[in-house]
């Protein structure tokens, strides 16, 4: 599979230069997929900076779920998965808390505890186009050292009448057996009168999802004397049955109140419900196994626990936007007010777990059972006739049945104006100053209440199913407690008393900005260049071992200087070389810089314990971009090279000093490192054959290929380790094959990404600093997804369309240090959409 990039680059790379050059990819009259792509490149070969776009028809080119899904098309995006769907965007080799999210340009705050934006939620069906900013100009927040992502709604500047879409579809999937998993979205806009236009975008979908799920638990694997491996504390065979709910809304409307002035506001509401089911079988073998093999052990003591956990979880995003341009004093004045929400409601959730008793070799009358791991992704577990009493409801314990109510709220207002004037000359080149002003001001809070609930019942006592799932694999999943019936313990725990302020927070931060930017437009060339001012106020307060009254309050403030050059260079009327640098940051993650302590004063008068560290510098980085880009009457070609010097990354350590006012002998926090260097390459391709004979005229290709290399040190207990950047995938690859002709297109793709460093010891900041080596290290394995997507125009107004996803029935694998030691697996399956799409 990996050569199959060389053989198709040898092919069809000669076939980009073999026509004659045009002067304008505009000449070109498309319609379809083609067209998508075209529009898509021409973009890209407009703007002054170096950038990538879905445009909007290719939103609906490709079977994606969500947001996350349509950028993976992208050169040098890969995504992170959740339940076989994109959920969060690595933009060359940064994680998704390095980047910025927008729409139209309002910052999309974070429902999580963190700062990186989930996707899943967000339809493709409210958008327009997606812009992927891989370069920033002065104008442009500062907050993004992988790259700003700006989602476009429809604008009703956009119309030329009135314009009415309607798209509908279902989907079928083969573990779900289930077709009945509806899409609809409608989209509407037209002229009220001649100086006021609207548009308005409604969708709607539900589908369910269901995962088989082998893991264990952490750590992962135990290292036996004679080199071999066993599973060390638990293993664990999940069942997730979930139905994901999308609403969205999008509303928009433009003023034109005379011809220097106009006004527009702009709305976008989405809720992401999900409702899960999850049932966990899990088996600890307390480390207590024997005969360790390369392919198995003999397990001499276990017992099991059985979880029902059923949820349902509300996420919700809005984003209110007001503003407009005029003309003040010859200078063209633009103005906006934003406001964001994001929400993350976990409320309605009852989790029970049943523990049986411990089976030791006398109960079992010999082994009680044995692994046997040729399959590294499906350990088989045996268990002997003497250890079958694990499995049996009345011995099933209540270990615990809990009530969490968790919900995290993230707020973000700004307010800003640019002023544009064209006309100046310097040096005899004319020039364009911009400048600007914005503040913005976000606050992040997290509330945690939970009850525990320990009675004297037995599982039996909650109308148990014994073949609660038709388990497709060899280990036996054992009953499990009824789902309504543990649900419907909901609030009758009693009363939640004393609140335990364990896990909360509330941080703010203030960010106020200044820019000055001048665009020369030579003969063969133009120049962007400028600077940009960001004065940050942050502060923080959280609490020391869920005790309201011991407080602890932090804070910082600090200036970053932006400058940023872009330069475009024209060599011909086809052959662009594009050159950029700029400094950008991505400001500390919440959690981390949340003083979340639990802490205690010692004799001499010093702290020790573990905390977030509220003094934590921003990531910094200084960026290279350089590029060349070809054109021709059949397509485009471009290669470039980009790196990034980062300074301040955060990793976990064992530290000493004085923090948030505290001065600790011994502190577990979190802190600033070294310099890390990523470096790469992005390959990007398109080829349309129409020079052939028909029928084959209508054939089509596109290629992206993005390479990266970075690495960090990590310094703990057993010395200085170095691991591959986090969530950084060495190599992403898109490969497109179609035919657009007439009354058919279709597109065959392939999207594929290496593997990647998930996280360091289970995320556990103690572990990482006391014991992190590459047996507590977890690593997603690489991923190759073959999708199909066919579509068949009836007419100008209606068009049938039919997706097949993940037609290689791709699982996701997750490894510690190595693939022979299993993390995590999950299957999903093959699924199928058919639909229609209505215009006028």
């Amino acid at each position: 599979m990996k050569n199959i990039h060389l053989y198709l680059l040898i092919f069809v790379v000669p076939f980009a230069f073999s026509q004659e050059d045009t002067e304008n990819v505009e000449e070109l009259v498309v319609v379809g997929t083609k067209a998508s792509i075209i529009s898509a490149i021409e973009k890209q070969r407009e703007s002054n900076q170096i950038v990538s776009v879905v445009d909007s028809d290719a939103l609906g080119e490709f079977p994606d779920t969500t947001a996350a899904e349509a950028l993976r098309r992208i050169s040098g995006i890969s995504v992170e998965n959740d339940q076989g769907e994109g959920r969060y965007v690595t933009v060359r080799g940064l994680s998704g808390d390095l980047n910025t999210i927008a729409v139209n340009g309002a910052t999309v705050p974070a429902p999580e505890g963190g700062r990186k934006v989930m996707l899943d939620g967000l339809p493709t069906e409210l958008l327009d186009s997606i812009e992927v900013y891989k370069s920033l100009t002065p104008d442009q927040d500062s907050d993004s050292i992988g790259g700003r992502i700006e989602f476009n709604t429809k604008s009703a500047l956009d119309l030329d009448g009135t314009y009415f879409k309607l798209k509908a579809n279902t989907l079928w999937n083969e573990q779900t057996s289930n077709s009945n998993n509806p899409k609809v979205s409608i989209t509407y806009g037209d002229m009220i009168n001649e100086n006021v236009g609207h548009i308005i975008g409604f969708t709607s979908s539900e589908k369910q999802i269901i995962t088989y799920n082998n893991e264990t638990g952490f750590p992962g694997w135990d290292l036996f004397d004679n080199g071999n491996y066993a599973i060390g504390d638990d293993f664990e065979s999940r069942y997730y049955d979930l139905t994901r709910e999308r609403l969205g809304l999008t509303y928009d409307i433009d003023f034109m109140i005379d011809d220097e002035t106009s006004m527009y506001a702009n709305i976008l509401w989405n809720e992401y419900v999900d409702d899960e089911l999850r049932y966990k079988d899990e088996y600890k073998m307390r480390d207590d196994q024997t005969d360790v093999t390369a392919s198995g052990s003999t397990i001499t003591e276990i017992r099991r626990d059985a979880e029902t956990r059923v949820r349902q979880e509300v996420r919700t995003i809005r984003t209110f936007i007001l503003g407009g341009n005029t003309i003040v004093n010859d200078w063209d004045a633009e103005f906006a007010y934003t406001n964001s929400f994001a929400e993350e409601d976990d409320t309605d959730n009852v989790d029970a777990k049943f523990r049986s008793s411990t089976f030791d070799a006398d109960d079992c009358g010999g082994p009680c059972g044995y692994f046997d791991y040729s399959d590294p992704k499906k350990p088989l577990m045996t268990l002997t006739n003497g250890a079958q009493g694990i499995y049996d409801p009345s011995n099933m314990g209540v270990d615990e049945i809990e009530e969490e109510d968790s919900v995290i709220q993230d707020r973000e207002s700004s307010f800003k104006v640019d002023f544009t004037k064209e006309g100046f000359m310097v040096s005899d080149v004319p020039t364009t100053l911009k400048w600007g002003l914005k503040y913005s001001t976000r606050e992040k809070e997290k509330n945690v209440e939970g009850y525990s609930w320990e009675p004297d019942f037995v599982q039996s006592d909650f109308n148990v199913n014994t073949s609660p799932v038709n388990w497709p694999w060899p280990t036996v999943f054992g009953p499990m407690a009824d789902p309504a019936t543990i649900f419907a313990l909901q609030g009758t725990f009693g009363p939640y008393g004393t609140s335990d302020y364990g896990d909360d927070y509330v941080s703010e931060e203030d960010i106020f900005a200044v820019y000055g930017m001048g665009t020369m437009e030579f003969d063969n060339a133009i120049v962007i260049a400028g600077l940009r001012v960001e004065d940050t106020s942050f502060t923080t307060v959280g609490y020391n071992d869920g005790d309201p009254n011991d407080i602890i309050n932090g804070s910082k403030d600090y200036t970053f200087v932006s400058p940023s050059l872009n330069v475009k260079y024209f060599v011909d009327d086809n052959t662009i070389v594009r050159g950029a640098v700029w400094r950008a940051l991505s400001r500390p993650g919440f959690g981390e810089s949340a003083p979340v302590a639990d802490i205690a004063l010692e004799s001499d008068g010093t702290y020790e314990g573990e905390m977030g560290n509220p003094d934590l510098e921003p990531y910094e980085a200084t960026n290279l971009d350089i590029s060349v880009e070809r054109y021709s009457d059949n397509g485009a070609v471009s290669l470039g090279f980009f790196r990034k010097d980062i300074d301040n990354a955060i990793y976990p350590q064992l530290t000493q000093g004085v923090v948030a006012g505290y001065n600790f002998s011994e502190l577990l926090t979190f802190v600033n490192s070294d310099k890390s260097t990523v470096d790469g390459i992005e390959f990007n391709l398109f080829r349309e054959f129409d020079d052939l004979p028909e029928p084959f005229d209508g054939l089509f290709i596109s290629v992206n290929l993005t390479k990266v290399d970075a690495e960090s040190d990590i310094p703990s207990d057993n010395g200085v380790f170095t691991v591959p950047f986090r969530k950084l995938a060495d190599n992403t690859s898109n490969i497109s094959i179609g035919y657009d002709k007439g009354k058919l297109d279709m597109r065959l793709s392939l999207a594929q990404r290496s593997d990647y460093l998930d996280y360091l010891a289970d995320d556990d900041i103690e572990t990482t600093v006391e014991d992190l080596n590459y047996d507590n290290i977890r690593f997603t394995d690489d991923h190759s997804q073959i999708d199909f997507t066919a579509k068949y125009y009836l007419n100008d107004n209606l068009t049938l369309k039919f997706d097949l996803i993940n037609i290689n029935d791709e699982p996701e694998f997750y490894y510690w240090g190595n693939t022979s030691r299993l993390s995590q697996y999950d299957e999903y399956g093959t699924s199928a959409t058919i639909g229609f799409t209505y215009t006028y």
